[in-house]
């Protein structure tokens, strides 16, 4: 625009509110005035966003010849920003007319605080402006929060007009978070189909032996999931089945002479102590399917009656011939499949190979020992894919946002519970189809058939921890193979000790005089890299890349003794944030043994007599003893690995 006045002046004219001083002597006799007026000279503060500035400076200016003791605050936003109308004059052109000292303050806001103010402004108040008013407004609410008395003016310079073609009026907790679905082998933006709630359903557990961490993966990520939702303000209901009446769970009650119920109490309560251990939401519930039979015999009922299932000789079998979209979760090409055995050929009787079983005809062994349940059809068991059918159609209805499990069982077990639920409720029972890789060791799946597994109490007898097994789990992308190895692991638990050692370093930090926003922004960078991180389909190693920048740049500013105290109080309470989702740091401040302050006490005077073997030995000892020290410019900072 200026190139083009600049070559064409007789043809061409920019009133250039960026640089005309018209632009402050407009508010200076117009707004100023009548702000004056309209309160009776009683204003204390006046607030304002940073655009072309013209505003702001033009009512300073004004009220601050008639009261200089009148507060001017400036609403600028961070960097790298994205709230149309608002200038941070850090990365943007400075406006002309700019005096900062016009300004008593300069407050930042963040962007998603901008945009829910001016969603409440609108819903609340029925008034509909844009970005900027909501940034001002935020502002000045928080600002108002420090004040007994007074009488504030906001500024609220937009209308909405523009925006209702934009993001800004959608919910926004619909706006950016797009998950890949197995369904649709694309990313979708993620819209639950309640707007008070998600409903969640995962796969859980087999409970016929000890639980290992090849399964404990996708327990971790469903946690880490309904964390996030939660944190984007969600309220969640989510739910892992616990299967306890597998074949393998009535195999191993019957070889014990158990009833199954006993028999799988044991691997229950070790599942739940696990999923303890590894610090997974206590609000997940675990729904049994024994506890489940009646929804099971009530859906094949449903799916009797539809034609979508037959009985045969005391079986009910599902008939895949009826569903026309049946493998297309999968994608797997049924004509080309083998003709896979889902009960024992030589013992039951299907009217095709490849229908799947909803009940089973107890055998004679079960009978005896009491393992079956009386139906229409006779004396029955239930299959799998029924349990986890009928337990996420009781307890979440007929359709629920979100269906996790593993990618190994995508077929037959998810494409068959997804039959089951269309052809019982004629609609797809999940929206989002969520799928997680396996835990590989040697290039093979860890599982049991092959000998190749670790439970947490066998890593626990190794000296590692819950929170380092966690974040090993969580730490790679869902959607790619996790290689285990104890190489990996102990890089999982010096990364849990480096944010240990961060958290204990800022519980411990004595304040210093501020860094001038430098906190703010870096805690502002951290928050949008870590949203933009997990909103891209969970990407949790961009979130965690996030995660340590921001610890690696505060280090700095903390050997610099720079943060003032309410900013250690911001990384604290950021830290806490991105903990509700990661779930693996220790916030609780750490005392020592009095013979471990001891120990500490004699590596400090042999550091000070520059006796480095003799504190390497003392290093050596209280690292045998679970204590972590890292040498800081501030002294040392230890950390108890527990």
């Amino acid at each position: 625009v200026y190139e083009t006045v600049r070559q064409s002046p007789d043809d061409y004219f920019a009133p250039d509110q960026f640089n005309n001083e018209n632009n402050v002597l407009a508010h200076y006799h117009g707004t100023a005035e009548e702000i004056w007026r309209q309160t009776e000279g009683t204003v204390t503060a006046v607030v304002a966003a940073l655009g072309t500035t013209g505003t702001i400076m033009g009512i300073g200016k004004r009220l601050k010849e008639y009261n200089p003791d009148i507060l001017v605050i400036g609403v600028e936003p961070y960097l790298g920003h994205r709230i149309q109308g608002l200038k941070n004059m850090k990365e943007s052109y400075r406006p002309g007319i700019f005096d900062r000292s016009v300004l008593d303050e300069k407050v930042n806001v963040a962007d998603e605080d901008a945009l829910a103010m001016a969603r409440r402004l609108a819903r609340v108040e029925g008034i509909m402006v844009g970005m900027s008013s909501g940034a001002a407004m935020h502002v000045a609410l928080e600002k108002a929060k420090t004040m007994s008395e007074g009488v504030m003016v906001v500024i609220l310079p937009d209308n909405a007009e523009r925006y209702l073609s934009t993001e800004l009026f959608n919910d926004e907790k619909l706006m950016t978070l797009a998950l890949y679905n197995t369904m649709t082998r694309n990313k979708e933006s993620f819209k639950p189909l309640r707007t008070d709630r998600v409903l969640m359903h995962s796969c859980g557990p087999s409970v016929h032996d000890v639980p290992h961490i090849g399964t404990h993966r996708r327990f971790v990520l469903a946690d880490m999931i309904m964390r996030y939702l939660e944190l984007k303000g969600f309220t969640v209901v989510h739910e892992i089945n616990i299967i306890d009446m597998a074949d393998n769970s009535v195999k191993g009650a019957t070889r014990a002479r158990m009833d199954v119920e006993h028999y799988t109490r044991q691997y229950i309560e070790a599942f739940l102590k696990d999923m303890a251990i590894l610090n997974v939401s206590e609000d997940i519930h675990y729904p049994r399917a024994s506890r489940h039979v009646e929804a099971m015999i009530d859906l094949a009922q449903k799916l009797v009656e539809k034609g979508y299932a037959y009985e045969k000789l005391h079986s009910v079998y599902f008939d895949i011939s009826r569903l026309d979209n049946y493998g297309s979760l999968s994608n797997i090409d049924l004509s080309r499949v083998r003709h896979r055995k889902t009960v024992d050929q030589d013992d039951y009787e299907k009217d095709s190979p490849v229908d799947f079983t909803l009940f089973k005809r107890a055998t004679l062994e079960e009978l005896k020992q009491g393992i079956f349940y009386k139906t229409r059809w006779g004396n029955v068991r239930p299959s799998w894919h029924l349990e986890c059918a009928a337990v996420a159609w009781k307890n979440l209805g007929d359709t629920y946002d979100i269906h996790l499990s593993g990618s190994d069982i995508i077929f037959p077990h998810c494409e068959n519970v997804m039959a089951i639920g269309t052809a019982a409720c004629e609609s797809n029972p999940a929206r989002f189809w969520l799928n997680a890789e396996l835990v590989m060791r040697d290039g093979k799946k860890m599982s049991r058939s092959l000998s190749n597994t670790f439970t947490i109490e066998e890593l626990a007898a190794k000296g590692y921890t819950g929170r380092e097994i966690r974040y090993f789990l969580l730490s790679s992308h869902y959607r790619k193979p996790l290689n285990f190895s104890f190489a990996a692991l102990d890089t999982a638990a010096n990364t849990v000790k480096r944010l240990d050692n961060f958290i204990q370093r800022l519980i411990k930090y004595v304040p210093g005089p501020g860094t001038g926003g430098e906190i703010d922004q870096l805690i502002y960078d951290l928050k949008q890299g870590f949203m933009i991180s997990m909103d891209d389909d969970l990407n949790v190693s961009g979130a965690l890349a996030t995660v340590f920048a921001f610890v690696k740049t505060v280090n700095l500013a903390i050997s610099e003794h720079r943060p003032d105290e309410r900013e250690q109080r911001a990384i604290l309470d950021v830290m806490r944030t991105i903990d509700d989702v990661l779930g693996v740091m220790n916030f609780k401040e750490q005392h020592l043994d009095k013979d471990i302050e001891l120990l500490l006490e004699e590596r400090d005077r042999a550091r000070n007599r520059k006796d480095w073997k003799e504190s390497d030995r003392i290093r050596d000892e209280l690292s045998k003893r679970g204590i972590m020290i890292q040498d800081t410019p501030e002294g040392t900072v230890w950390t108890s690995r527990k």
